[in-house]
């Protein structure tokens, strides 16, 4: 019962077979409280599955986001903790990239997570702690992911000055950086034997991570055991260390 009484927002917890449902799973089980806010049907069934309330909520719509986050402190009495799991998956050449698709992972990935931070950490009356996730994609390079990985690195130093300014008030802020993760949104690169034989390969301890290491990771940094804000908590096996695999990679 690590988390026990806490009161906690997940955003983005989308589907069942997501990282947020794991995460919220997991959460629950250590005695915390968890509210699902996000767009789309999935969330209100992964809130059916685990009996906990749910709240449409927007990142990137200010009003819909400033909206779901009085829904949430009225329903919890509070934010503790609250956890940005937002993202889509899109890869494209520069040279194929459009204004549109930049702005649209831009929108998302950056703008919406700094938005996210702005008004949960304004409806905060105490301590608390705010994650959002990253990609180890953010650090290593690799073709196709400028707008993906541009955002997200974007993020985390947003993550980094957000840790600087609430840090007074005791509100630590900080990002998870997971390896290739088998999710409802990684699922295809999965169904190919060869793509994930490349990715493991360059894990220096021999397997890619899973969203249990993702939540485990996630109800430490939720924790009063932890100490850390600013940090890119890396839940990767190693792979920062190496590269990311290349097309001439991805045979068995």
């Amino acid at each position: 019962m690590r988390l026990n009484g806490k009161r906690v927002l997940m955003v983005g917890a989308s589907s069942p077979a997501s990282m947020g449902a794991e995460v919220a799973r997991r959460f629950i089980a250590e005695g915390a409280q968890v509210m699902l806010g996000g767009i789309g049907g999935g969330r209100a069934e992964l809130g059916a599955e685990l009996s906990v309330p749910t709240v449409e909520m927007n990142i990137t719509d200010e009003a819909s986001l400033a909206h779901g986050i009085a829904q949430v402190v009225e329903t919890l009495g509070g934010i503790d903790v609250a956890i940005n799991f937002a993202g889509m998956n899109r890869a494209a050449l520069i040279a194929e990239e459009t204004f549109d698709g930049l702005m649209q992972q831009a929108t998302l990935h950056f703008v919406g997570t700094t938005l996210f931070i702005r008004d949960v950490a304004a409806a905060m009356t105490g301590p608390g702690s705010i994650m959002t996730i990253s990609s180890v994609t953010a650090e290593l390079t690799g073709a196709r992911l400028a707008a993906y990985a541009g955002s997200k690195a974007a993020a985390d130093k947003v993550v980094r000055v957000a840790a600087v300014e609430y840090g007074e008030r005791g509100i630590r802020v900080n990002s998870l950086a997971p390896g290739l993760t088998h999710t409802s949104m990684t699922g295809a690169y999965f169904n190919d034997p060869a793509t994930v034989a490349g990715f493991t390969r360059e894990v220096p301890l021999g397997r890619l991570p899973t969203v249990s290491d993702i939540a485990s990771a996630a109800v430490w940094v939720a924790s009063d055991e932890c100490f850390q804000t600013g940090d890119i908590i890396r839940i990767s096996g190693g792979a920062h260390l190496r590269r990311l695999p290349t097309p001439r990679d991805f045979t068995l």
